[in-house]
């Protein structure tokens, strides 16, 4: 039975909640690197559950700590990419949007038009996207601060950015753009 769903999943069983969130999901997708260190996927998969993304994607080591995600990922798969050459493929397939915000032509979130079918790309804490990754993207997305940090945690802005992308979807569904 599903735990720490809202009362409308109560008593259902994973397969059913996931069933649901795939039928409802919004028409964007959101991938994380993870080359180092894993400390945000889990926040980052609640992230994607709860802003209804239709899929999420990790690049780079396999394993990754699943206590942090409490339970959601048994109602969002987290699909892993092993090699650069399948986010090439991807790539080609999607727009890739890049979330960065030490990237000198970044578009303010605010004023920036998402796709269906774009792919949102969060990088690790210290780096950033690395340069192969960002050499990928169509466009870089960064979110406004106001204070006296030069970055916020990847879990943080990546709970910012797909509330933003979600509530645009919710509220534009029959404008979406085509790829």
């Amino acid at each position: 039975m599903s735990q720490n769903v809202i009362d409308k999943y109560k008593g259902w069983e994973p397969v059913r909640v996931r069933e649901d969130l795939e039928r409802k999901a919004f028409p964007y997708s959101v991938l994380m690197q993870h080359i180092d260190g894993d400390f945000n996927i889990s926040t980052f998969v609640r992230n994607g559950n709860a802003f209804g993304a239709e899929k999420l994607y990790y690049f780079g080591q396999r394993k990754w700590d699943r206590r942090g995600a409490v339970g959601t990922h048994n109602y969002k798969q987290l699909n892993h990419i092993a090699s650069f050459d399948e986010l090439v493929v991807l790539s080609q397939a999607h727009r890739f949007v890049a979330i960065e915000n030490n990237v000198g032509c970044a578009v303010d979130i605010n004023s920036f038009t998402p796709c269906a079918g774009d792919i949102y790309l969060f990088g690790e804490e210290t780096q950033g996207l690395t340069q192969d990754l960002l050499s990928l993207c169509s466009v870089c997305v960064f979110i406004p601060q106001f204070g006296s940090v030069r970055s916020l945690n990847v879990g943080t802005a990546s709970g910012i950015v797909m509330h933003s992308i979600a509530s645009y979807f919710a509220s534009h569904m029959k404008g979406v753009c085509a790829i």
